[in-house]
């Protein structure tokens, strides 16, 4: 000992002027006086010892040397702190240092704004706090304020080095000194918070560490850290997204009381099960099981205080891990206890305004209701509520994880509950938005996906009742949701809720009456108008599932089975005024209760049907007239069936009932569309009665149209009695002029419904049925002839040529006189394809009259004067510009020289000089000659 005494007397004196040149005013002479202290303390060779180190740093070098911690030199400060650093490293003891090193650190960098100007400095002087405290623990507690202030104000330093470097610093604090930094706590903790959202995740990440640290010592902070914790675990950082999540369980375990935080940092570790990354996934469910085994170490069931006992989810929910499996029971018994908390608090989230809220929201309730099992259907008002308000969130995140909570919902709550809640938000107001009850359609959809087949085929009749009802498809409540496409939305929902329903219950779908109104939901669908911008998906998807989805389910290969099972049925409750679906379903839908009943095909209809029928056949010239179709459709829908008769008689074009029926007759095939037409066909008469709207005219003539394009439809044996009156009861009478554009169409649509039924090969008119019939229609027909449209003058040509060789026998003088001036004129007709088409119509008419020269024949009508003029008025056209019609009317003249050669090659020959050319007329006159006939 005295000799270390000693040697560090004669260090002192070998330095004596260089310390004293540290108190000199010349800057480098304190910068050479530093140099050569540190080369002979610091970096002396051997180095010194200790002992004598202390002495000469405690005798002599200390209180000059931490006076250059404020020199206004940057370069003599930096030497200094080096200088400082070295002794405090070598020091054996700081007992005697501390007391006047932590004042000096504290006087550069524990208030702000800084004394220290530089930041390399005040990350120097940053070190060398951490280094004391390394050293001398145990001499730190009568100056944790300053220590406190220190680090406080470190924390606020906009150097990134210095932000992370005081982290250790303060964790060391919280570990050596916890009773006597626990008053700074709660202001180190604010100060560190703030650098949760540095842009630089090493930063963040440290910034948390040094504050759980904190929080071990002082938690009365932790209320207002929460919402930073749950942002914090959702970084875009996975490493810290994985150490918040690990550091928050820590806490948990550590705690003396951790029930007093339950409700603010178990959503930070809930966060962590949805995480993208399959490690963070992993590190959240580990930090709950150690937290769930410290609050219930032997737990291994629900707590008692839960009613339902949820099963395990079912594969079809298609949840991520680790939601498909088990949760730790110690979890899942903390959650149920703090649930009137955890929950509210979690449902809450979802209707944040912003979308970072929204999500987190979504993603912390997914976990709680995961944890909360059976406990989750105390709050199912508050739960669907949450869910229809976020499940059509913009953010395409916020969406998919709603629809995972809904899927957990259904999973974890009372099927009965929740079925029973959501089919009754669906229904529970016609004047609720389309965008609210599409939202509960997706919502329901995801809840039965959720449920399973077990927990689902109890309610398949409630639910099934409930879609079957045409509020889902009615027409648009504002033209905002329609242009917005939310109809189109509804719809394409509600085809997913019957697949999702199928999916999880096919066997109890098939059953009655719920297959039959889930068919009907599907076919209103189909029928429901849309706009053109929607690209009419909703209708096909609907048809799609028909086929696809529930024609599996009831054992039937295709749409076309489903059809020819339940069509009929449907068909009949339309036209007959019963509620689509049967009245159990309305009844069902309504009190949300087990559907009972089956609502059979109704005998109104086929009785009215019936009824028309037989007053068409027992009064044929009747059933022609204009008036008769009129009495006869007014009859029918008067009170032909009954109450429930007259419902089509109010139809309009937009009429939900209406839609339905023309979706069921043009998407099934021919066959069942031809065995409907007994119950169809009134309900058609009435519609099409001259009086109704033309617009609603038009929509049945296209569906007569397509009906007659159907090949099965045609050619069926029930068609074939029926076809005499769909020309005469349900089309002659719309080609009856009126004035009007809208009239102008419903013509042109009866027209080529006309002309598609008399093209139909074989014609299912017989002729004897045309010519019965042709006293009615044959007036109309050459009316229309005359018609402002084009297409309705070219179709008329094409049925007359059609049916002529049926009737001309049989028409009167007459007639036939009135006939071919009408025909004639047509040649002269503004459109070159109506002359072209008129001139077959003109060679039937010769073919088919019975020709007498003077009508001395019984029967006979057409004599050779009017021959005469048919022939001439042909001629005039055979010199036309138009080859097409040149050799159109040549086919006349011929067909007329079979007649009359004598007559027809004398008319020919009168105006064949008159011609531009001669041609054809000579080649007429040849074929005369060779065939032996005098010219």
């Amino acid at each position: 000992s005295g000799c270390n005494a000693m040697a560090a007397a004669e260090l002192i004196q070998s330095l004596a002027r260089d310390i004293n040149c540290l108190a000199e005013e010349n800057r480098s002479t304190r910068k050479r006086a530093l140099q050569k202290i540190t080369t002979a303390i610091v970096d002396a060779s051997p180095p010194l010892e200790a002992e004598v180190l202390a002495a000469a740093w405690d005798g002599a070098l200390r209180a000059p040397v931490l006076k250059l911690f404020g020199d206004a030199v940057e370069k003599n400060r930096e030497m200094a702190l080096t200088l400082t650093t070295g002794v405090v490293e070598k020091l054996p003891s700081l007992e005697s240092t501390v007391p006047t090193l932590i004042p000096t650190i504290a006087a550069r960098v524990g208030t702000t704004p800084f004394q220290e100007t530089c930041e390399e400095v005040r990350l120097q002087l940053l070190e060398l706090t951490q280094l004391t405290i390394s050293r001398a623990p145990a001499q730190l507690a009568p100056y944790a304020k300053a220590l406190g202030s220190v680090c406080a104000s470190l924390a606020t330093d906009s150097f990134p080095d210095v932000k992370r470097g005081v982290c250790p610093l303060v964790k060391g604090l919280a570990a050596a000194v916890p009773e006597a930094i626990g008053p700074h706590a709660p202001v180190l903790v604010r100060a560190l918070a703030a650098n949760l959202s540095h842009q630089h995740s090493k930063t963040r990440s440290v910034s948390l560490d040094a504050i759980c640290a904190l929080l071990l010592v002082d938690d009365s902070t932790l209320p207002d850290l929460a919402d930073r914790l749950v942002i914090l675990a959702m970084d875009h950082a996975p490493v810290v997204r994985e150490q918040c999540t690990k550091l928050i369980g820590d806490l948990l375990v550590q705690l003396p009381d951790p029930a007093l935080h339950y409700s603010r940092l178990l959503p930070v570790i809930v966060t962590g099960l949805s995480d993208d990354v399959p490690a963070a996934r992993e590190v959240a469910l580990a930090a709950l099981r150690r937290a769930g085994e410290r609050a219930a170490p032997e737990a291994a069931g629900d707590d008692k205080g839960v009613a339902y006992v949820a099963p395990p989810p079912p594969p079809a929910a298609d949840l991520a891990k680790p939601f498909n499996g088990a949760a730790p029971w110690g979890a899942v018994q903390v959650v149920q206890q703090e649930a009137r908390v955890l929950l509210p608090q979690a449902i809450g989230g979802l209707k944040d305004w912003t979308v970072a809220g929204k999500l987190r929201g979504a993603r912390v309730l997914q976990g709680m209701l995961w944890l909360a099992r059976g406990a989750a259907t105390d709050f199912l008002p508050a739960l669907l509520s949450g869910l229809f308000a976020a499940v059509d969130d913009d953010d395409g995140d916020v969406r998919a994880h709603v629809s995972a909570c809904a899927r957990m919902a259904g999973s974890v709550c009372e099927p009965g509950s929740v079925v029973g809640r959501a089919v009754a938000e669906c229904t529970a107001s016609e004047a609720a938005s389309v965008a609210h009850r599409s939202a509960c359609l997706l919502v329901l959809s995801q809840l039965l996906v959720g449920m399973g087949a077990a927990a689902v085929e109890a309610h398949v009749p409630a639910i099934a009742a409930t879609l079957s009802q045409p509020q889902f498809c009615a027409a648009p409540i504002s033209a905002a949701e329609e242009s917005g496409g939310a109809h189109a939305r509804m719809r394409l929902r509600l085809v997913s809720v019957v697949e999702s329903l199928v999916a999880a219950a096919g066997p109890t779908c098939a059953g009655e009456p719920q297959a039959y109104q889930l068919y009907c939901a599907l076919v209103q669908l189909a029928a429901a108008p849309t706009a053109a911008d929607d690209d009419y998906e909703p209708q096909r998807r609907a048809l799609a599932a028909v086929g696809a989805v529930l024609a599996p389910a009831c054992g039937l290969t295709d749409a076309t089975g489903m059809h020819n099972r339940f069509g009929a049925r449907l068909v009949a409750q339309l036209v007959g005024g019963e509620p689509i679906g049967g009245a159990d379903a309305q009844a069902t839908a309504a009190s949300l209760a087990a559907a009972a009943g089956d609502a059979g095909m109704g005998g109104a209809a086929q009785a009215e049907g019936t009824k028309l029928v037989e007053e068409l056949g027992d009064a044929p010239t009747e059933r022609g007239s204009v008036a008769g179709v009129a009495v006869a459709a007014a009859a029918a829908a008067a009170g032909g069936g009954g109450a429930g008769g007259a419902l089509y008689a109010r139809w309009t074009v937009a009429t939900h009932e209406w839609h339905v029926l023309q979706a069921v007759l043009q998407h099934a095939d021919g066959e069942f569309a031809a065995q409907q037409l007994l119950a169809v066909f009134p309900a058609l008469a009435a519609l099409l009665e001259p009086s109704r709207d033309p617009a609603l005219r038009l929509t049945a003539l296209s569906v007569v149209r397509r009906l007659l394009a159907d090949g099965a439809f045609c050619a069926h044996a029930d068609f074939a009695d029926w076809a005499p009156h769909v020309l005469s009861a349900l089309l002659v009478p719309n080609l009856v002029w009126r004035a009007g554009r809208a009239a102008q169409q419903v013509r042109l649509a009866a027209a080529l419904c006309v002309q598609a039924l008399v093209l139909l090969d074989p014609c299912p008119i017989s002729p004897s049925e045309l010519s019965e019939a042709s006293p009615i229609i044959l007036p109309v027909l050459r009316s229309a002839l005359d018609d402002d449209g084009a297409e309705t003058r070219l179709a008329m040509c094409t049925v007359l040529a059609r049916t002529l060789p049926a009737i001309a026998a049989s028409l009167a003088e007459e007639e036939v006189r009135g006939l071919y001036p009408d025909l004639l004129k047509r040649l002269d007709d503004a459109n070159d394809d109506v002359r072209v088409a008129v001139c077959p119509a003109l060679i039937a008419l010769v073919k088919h009259a019975t020709y007498d020269q003077n009508l001395r024949k019984p029967g006979a009508n057409l004599d050779e004067t009017n021959l005469s003029y048919l022939v001439r008025g042909v001629l005039v056209h055979l010199d036309d510009f138009s080859p097409d019609i040149q050799h159109a009317s040549m086919a006349v003249v011929r067909a007329a020289m079979v007649v009359n050669p004598a007559k027809v090659c004398a008319e020919v020959s009168s105006v064949r000089d008159r011609h531009r050319s001669p041609k054809l007329c000579d080649a007429l006159l040849a074929e005369a000659r060779s065939a032996s006939v005098e010219i």
